[in-house]
């Protein structure tokens, strides 16, 4: 099984170090522009993927994964950062994977001034950070020989049968529902 401890603590560390570097209204929505910026990349890794762009055959999941990270960062750079502030505004309603821009802008309104809210927003920047991770490491899994149902398998421990047309959005899910959610469940603490 696949350690998610690594990415939450990552999550967490950037939460304390936003908390402390934006105001109370421009807090949760740089959590939302984080959450939109994390989720464009890795739906375009994932296309990439999907259309055959990344190469396979790699020796194994470690040489993969560094190149899955190396790929994810060059595409957040080069293809997000500019255009992310402008696909949020001009598609507010789109779903990227899981999320959407207006329903997480909604919120981050309202954890302006409502602690519920806050934590919501968090926790939802956390929940999503991990589902993205686990897309990443599939497709590692994935470039380094695995079938889509060994790289779940080998993933969350679960044996399923295979999903066809598995795309960014049904993959999301599929670890939300076998990994992510149980994991955040025993490991998630709040900050105080």
């Amino acid at each position: 099984m696949i350690d998610l401890t690594p990415p939450l603590s990552e999550a967490m560390n950037n939460i304390a170090a936003w908390r402390n570097r934006y105001t109370k209204t421009e807090y949760p929505h740089k959590i939302v522009v984080n959450m939109l910026y994390r989720a464009y990349s890795t739906r375009l890794v994932f296309q990439a993927f999907s259309n055959g762009e990344l190469p396979d055959g790699f020796d194994d999941f470690q040489e993969a994964i560094q190149y899955v990270m190396q790929f994810y960062s060059t595409t957040a750079t080069t293809q997000v950062f500019h255009n992310l502030l402008y696909w949020m505004k001009s598609r507010p309603t789109e779903q990227v994977g899981t999320i959407c821009t207006q329903n997480y802008e909604n919120l981050a309104t309202k954890a302006e001034y409502d602690s519920k809210a806050k934590e919501e927003i968090e926790f939802s920047y956390a929940f999503e950070m991990l589902n993205d991770m686990c897309v990443l490491y599939w497709i590692a899994f994935r470039l380094s020989g695995k079938s889509s149902v060994d790289a779940i398998s080998a993933m969350t421990g679960v044996i399923i049968e295979e999903i066809p047309g598995m795309d960014y959005s049904i993959t999301k899910q599929v670890f939300q529902q076998l990994l992510v959610a149980r994991f955040m469940n025993f490991h998630y603490h709040p900050l105080p």
